[in-house]
């Protein structure tokens, strides 16, 4: 029988509710959406937090009515900017030479978790970045494998209790009594990169509207993760202050940007023409120039100059890598430098061009994930994708999230 579930994902200006089901080879079928915008987070509070039930109670009601269903129970994402991870170095001694079971993965998972009684934080997951035994090699899944020890780095992922007691009024509010939490940065890397690239390490840059969620992954496990103020909603507005626009008029011109393109040159047409006295001839190609962007707006065509708004979008996109820059080197995880940037999120998918200039800026590699899914492979909905996806995989297994310990995609 299809056992549906519904997941709440909070982003930087928008509060979303999926209601959704497994469906045939592992697919995911959304059974019902629900999208409310709201004033968004920044520093671990809430930008407008009396306003924040109303806004849940809308994406609930919206999901409940595209599903047709009542819900009862929301899992829900806890974005960086409300969590944080802690990673262990943990080992312990198996008495004899013998099989390691789950119950000693249990054990080692338990040792290092001090944080059971903390007034601020609660344990939200627990995730092995990898185990050793006792050669010291470095191992995904210790169980059945003999030793006299189990040793491994463990990642902790807390969230705060004030956000879990906002979040849960509010969503009392809505009508849905039962709760229960994950990290959402956790989900979508689980979710966008297979087993392979997890393994080696993984970073990935959530860019929403008006934030970024910066997140380093390896094994099944989180390492580090970093939240900044920037999104974006960053450039609409520079645009709209630096060219003197409207709001939405330097939304519709941000969407128009190309990056790669240089105010005097064009890549040419294949197949073009031209007069030679009065014999038309055939050429390769024409260069053509262009220096402005066309916009419409209320039937209007409004034109800028190409120059004056790709500087205004680079100087914004180099301020981003600034912030990266700064979290990377404050950063104490080992690494590996080689390590690509992967960007997901709806804050710069729709600058063309825009990847490949942060990379420029950071002299990283940089690429743009985003969901694999048919009909639904689009960056700003990775995270609630991601949410779907491993509550779905958990509740397969008819095992709680929080008690879950081991890999999370049924699919590998």
């Amino acid at each position: 029988m299809k056992q549906s579930i519904a997941i709440l994902d909070f982003g930087t200006s928008k509060v979303t509710v999926l209601v959704g089901s497994r469906g045939i080879n592992n697919s995911i079928c959304v059974e019902g959406i629900g999208v409310s915008e709201y004033a968004g987070y920044s520093g671990g509070k809430w930008l407008d937090a009396e306003r924040l039930p109303v806004a849940v109670a809308q994406a609930v009601a919206a999901a409940e009515s595209s599903a047709r269903v009542k819900l009862d129970k929301l899992y829900i994402g806890v974005p960086n900017d409300f969590s944080m991870c802690k990673v262990g170095d943990l080992s312990i001694s198996l008495n004899k030479k013998r099989r390691v079971t789950e119950q000693d993965v249990v054990a080692l998972r338990d040792s290092g978790n001090m944080y059971g009684n903390d007034e601020y934080w609660t344990v939200i997951n627990i995730q092995p970045i990898y185990f050793t035994l006792d050669d010291d090699r470095k191992l995904v899944e210790p169980v059945g494998l003999t030793s006299t020890k189990l040793g491994g780095s463990i990642s902790y992922i807390l969230a705060q209790n004030e956000f879990i007691e906002v979040v849960d009024a509010a969503a009392n509010a809505a009508g849905v009594f039962e709760t229960e939490y994950v990290s959402a940065a956790l989900a979508e890397i689980l979710f966008l990169f297979d087993d392979y690239k997890r393994d080696n390490c993984v970073m990935l840059a959530d860019i929403g509207a008006f934030g970024t969620a910066l997140t380093i992954g390896r094994g099944d496990g989180l390492c580090r993760q970093y939240y900044f103020s920037w999104g974006g909603a960053r450039i609409t507005s520079a645009l709209a202050e630096k060219m003197e626009l409207s709001p939405k008029a330097a939304e519709l011109l941000k969407r128009k940007v190309i990056l790669s393109l240089e105010p005097e040159y064009i890549p040419p047409d294949s197949k073009a023409a031209e007069y030679d006295g009065d014999v038309l001839q055939s050429v390769d190609q024409v260069t053509v120039v262009q220096t402005e962007y066309e916009v419409e707006i209320d039937n209007d065509i409004y034109t800028y100059g190409v120059a004056e708004t790709n500087l205004i979008v680079r100087l914004e996109i180099e301020r981003l890598a600034r912030y990266i820059t700064k979290a990377l080197k404050s950063c104490d995880y080992d690494y590996p430098e080689f390590t690509p940037l992967s960007i997901t999120g709806g804050g710069l998918n729709y600058i063309r061009g825009a990847a490949e200039y942060l990379a420029e800026c950071l002299n990283r590699e940089v690429n743009t994930v985003e969901p694999s899914l048919p009909m639904l492979d689009r960056p700003q909905l990775s995270s609630a994708l991601g949410l779907l996806d491993m509550v779905l995989t958990s509740e397969q297994g008819s095992i709680g999230l929080f008690d879950r310990f081991r890999r999370w995609l049924a699919k590998r």
